[in-house]
């Protein structure tokens, strides 16, 4: 299991690492949030919220509300469009996960299988995987690491095992090495790892547009236990912002046969991230220059002192890009 250290070399430094005060990317500043697009955010609050995720700033979940225009051509959706979210604090962890939910517009639900374009894994360090895997299949998760148990992990990743939450995103369960065993609560994450068709082509549009640096991964065979695959071979690549500690990571499989999706932003099984920018002009410019695409109507929406606007990056990745 030698490779599985993409995932979980990511999380470690973030159970008593921040991000760094003043990155030193020309444009880029920090990775703010993972989002998930689901169906039910009842249902993927009680998931989580299994695992030990609270509700950050909130007392209870939000009703679904129609949007205002503004937000309508913020991620581009059909006038009457309902919406609610919630923001989950990760313990330990320096960014937020975000879960959205629309309603009253058609949507088309994706469940790539973990070797497509468009599938992603959310890494989150827990105190007993086993007790974690128990609590996680009740509450609803379905696994999918091979013989349905956790597998031996490398350096201080003991043990993990990865499974598909109640909208199908892919959430891996480690239990880091050396720290004493707890009650199976979530105790820290990695950011984000996104399925991609080209790793290293992913990976260097952050590094030319902008500036993260960089490191790629040889092809291996080691995935198939974790992700409970056979005959494939996955590269990897994973960005950081110089001067920051937490990591965004990209996976490519061969051997079998992947199939691209593309959710829109709505879409229960549509992930994407967060980012923080200096000037989000040039970054939606950068962004469509290299092959990507803009989805807000106009480019941005203003949002109090603000801009905020969706992009599509060149692999498809769908960036809420924000200027403060």
């Amino acid at each position: 299991m030698r490779a599985l250290a993409t995932l979980t070399c990511l999380l470690f430094a973030t159970l008593t690492l921040g991000q760094a005060a003043e990155p030193t990317a020309p444009n880029a500043v920090r990775l703010t949030k993972y989002i998930l697009g689901v169906a039910d955010l009842d249902r993927t609050y009680a998931f989580y919220h299994a695992l030990g995720l609270d509700l950050e700033n909130a007392a209870a979940l939000n009703k679904p509300n129609p949007l205002p225009d503004m937000l309508l051509k913020l991620v581009d959706v059909p006038s009457g469009t309902k919406f609610r979210n919630m923001m989950l604090k990760i313990p330990n962890a320096p960014f937020a996960l975000e879960v959205t939910e629309f309603s009253n517009m058609d949507l088309r639900p994706a469940k790539p299988r973990v070797q497509d374009p468009g599938a992603s894994l959310l890494t989150l360090a827990v105190g007993d995987v086993d007790a974690a895997l128990a609590t996680a299949k009740k509450a609803g998760g379905e696994v999918v690491t091979a013989g349905g148990s956790p597998v031996a992990g490398v350096g201080r990743a003991g043990r993990v095992v990865i499974l598909r939450d109640p909208d199908g995103y892919y959430v891996e369960l480690a239990q880091p090495r050396g720290i004493p065993l707890s009650d199976g609560k979530v105790i820290g994450a990695a950011f984000g790892s996104l399925v991609v068709p080209d790793s290293e082509k992913a990976a260097a549009f952050y590094r030319d547009r902008f500036a993260f640096a960089v490191k790629t991964h040889a092809w291996t065979s080691d995935y198939n236990a974790a992700f409970g695959t056979s005959g494939n071979q996955v590269r990897s690549a994973e960005v950081t912002i110089p001067g920051a500690n937490l990591s965004l990571g990209f996976f490519e499989f061969k051997g079998v046969n992947p199939k691209p999706y593309t959710p829109r932003i709505p879409d229960p099984g549509a992930p994407a991230i967060g980012l923080e920018v200096r000037d989000i002009d040039a970054a939606i410019a950068a962004v469509k220059a290299a092959g990507g695409s803009s989805i807000t109507q106009g480019g941005i929406a203003k949002l109090g002192a603000g801009k905020v606007g969706f992009v599509r990056d060149p692999s498809g990745i769908l960036v809420e890009l924000a200027q403060p």
